[in-house]
């Protein structure tokens, strides 16, 4: 077994994540750290938040977005209605984000939270990172956002009012970048 001593990257700040912890920020300079198998690497964080927007919030929220498009390749009703399937086609007949809440949250509300923001397609502009802005730890892992990120289409579509019954898709995706978004913005 091989210990790996955990220590910021950047300030060799010692490091405590949490079991779940996949990203942390150094308790120190703030660094957005990777927690990974060999070892802590410095992570890519682009922090965003809604144009002419001001923002004073101190916690920033980390999300996993994929860019990319959802593909409907079969949507069954209880009743046959067309109006869910127009709904469906304008939603998903383009390229858009596709966001996924990476911090430790109830399926029910990361659903709700990356529902919301696929929907709405917020306008953002991306900022340096803020100065004492510090990132709440992301648990969910690139991975898991994928499989998370099918959850929150189904819960997009269950929505509508048309007695979904059955749904297939596809999903044509990059590989997601972690965003960081301040607490109140979404």
């Amino acid at each position: 077994m091989k210990l790996i001593l955990l220590r910021c990257p950047n300030c060799s700040e010692p490091l405590n994540p949490d079991n779940d912890d996949v990203v942390i920020a150094c308790p120190n300079c703030l660094t957005p750290v990777a927690i990974a198998v060999n070892g802590p690497q410095k992570m890519t964080v682009r922090f965003a938040v809604p144009e002419n927007k001001a923002v004073s919030s101190r916690r920033w929220f980390p999300f996993w977005v994929f860019e990319g498009r959802v593909h409907i390749l079969r949507r069954e009703t209880q009743g046959g209605s067309r109006s869910g399937r127009k709904e469906s086609e304008k939603l998903w007949g383009s390229s858009r984000r596709l966001y996924v809440p990476a911090w430790e949250l109830v399926l029910h509300n990361a659903q709700e939270v990356g529902s919301q923001l696929i929907q709405q397609q917020p306008d953002i502009q991306f900022v340096n990172h803020p100065e004492n802005a510090q990132l709440i730890s992301a648990t969910v892992t690139p991975t898991d956002a994928r499989k998370l990120l099918e959850f929150v289409i189904l819960a997009v579509e269950a929505r509508r009012r048309d007695w979904l019954k059955d749904l297939e898709f596809d999903l044509e995706i990059n590989d997601p970048e972690l965003w960081g978004m301040p607490e109140g913005t979404f």
